[in-house]
């Protein structure tokens, strides 16, 4: 009997998690993290890089005054951050709704199949804030699993092509050796390294002299989840 109320309990918070839109928590704060690292977003928002991991696998969340502090830091509405409803970003009525179509490129192993598929639709206030021209915007799919768990296969990245200066520990779209993939850039001296998130995966230390075979495609600006 015990366990037949607790399995009614636990149904009955997860209809009210899905019903309020909270349950999708975990994809709005991904978005929110516009490419910074785990352990990068904790110190910005003043919270410990295990809080926030477990936020975004789902596994617990937000009190109040967290979801509070992170809307603050990150002048998004508190509103959209807990339940998606309203605008992602705090701006002035008078800049207007509307959707752009960014040209959708096909991620895969080598630089020739880089090409255009189709066009994503988009909504233009999610990237107003980062003052960016459309034309330099490319959309593209994720492929395989060197960026777990921050970014899976099949998810959607939108990138910035005007934006490829390498600040540390960003999202950038790079091309090495003819393969394109996304990676974190981290300088150290006369070398760039590129690190995967999957700890599997070992670092790619390319030097800053002779990057004959190496170029940062663009910064990541935007990561949507694929939830199925």
């Amino acid at each position: 009997m015990e366990n037949k109320v607790k399995k009614q309990s636990e149904q009955e918070k997860t209809r009210t998690l899905t019903s309020t839109g909270v349950i999708n928590f975990k994809n709005r704060l991904t978005i929110v993290l516009e490419g910074l690292s785990g352990n990068a977003f904790a110190k910005k928002v003043g919270m410990s890089e295990a809080v926030i991991r477990d936020y975004l696998c789902g596994k617990t969340y937000p009190s109040l005054n967290r979801l509070a502090t992170i809307a603050q830091k990150c002048d998004i509405p508190i509103e959209w951050l807990a339940t998606g409803k309203g605008e992602c970003r705090l701006l002035p009525e008078s800049q207007g709704k509307g959707s752009i179509d960014i040209p959708f490129h096909h991620l895969n192993e080598t630089n020739s199949a880089f090409s255009v598929l189709e066009t994503i639709p988009f909504d233009i206030t999610l990237i107003k804030h980062h003052s960016c021209e459309v034309d330099n915007l490319i959309a593209v799919w994720a492929k395989g699993d060197s960026m777990e768990p921050t970014i899976s296969n099949h998810d959607i990245l939108i990138i910035n092509k005007a934006n490829a200066k390498p600040i540390d520990g960003f999202l950038y779209a790079v091309q090495y050796d003819d393969h394109i993939s996304i990676k974190r850039i981290q300088n150290q001296g006369a070398n760039l390294v590129l690190i995967s998130d999957n700890p599997k995966y070992p670092a790619i230390v390319v030097d800053k002299k002779e990057q004959h075979d190496f170029q940062i495609i663009g910064h990541v600006v935007y990561l949507l989840k694929d939830l199925n």
